[in-house]
């Protein structure tokens, strides 16, 4: 399934060297070029690249909301 120019993928950025969101600006077969959000920086990475990133980024969020909601954060009261 390809990946549509435009959308938004989670990537971790060589510029900045954080996980921000990248748009996807264009594509080439199974390469992609994308833009940081956060410093405007490029990459060119394979569709499979960016769809393993986005699920393990996925997870950890997963991970983190499931354990917000067993422990829910109490009120200093």
């Amino acid at each position: 399934m390809p990946i549509d120019v435009g959308f938004t993928r989670i990537f971790h950025c060589p510029v900045c060297d954080v996980d921000t969101p990248h748009t996807v600006k264009s594509s080439k077969g199974d390469m992609y070029g994308i833009i940081c959000t956060n410093c405007q920086g490029g990459s060119i990475v394979s569709a499979l690249e960016l769809r393993l990133y986005q699920l393990k980024w996925e997870e950890e969020l997963q991970a983190i909301l499931d354990s917000l909601a067993e422990h829910p954060l109490q009120d200093d009261e």
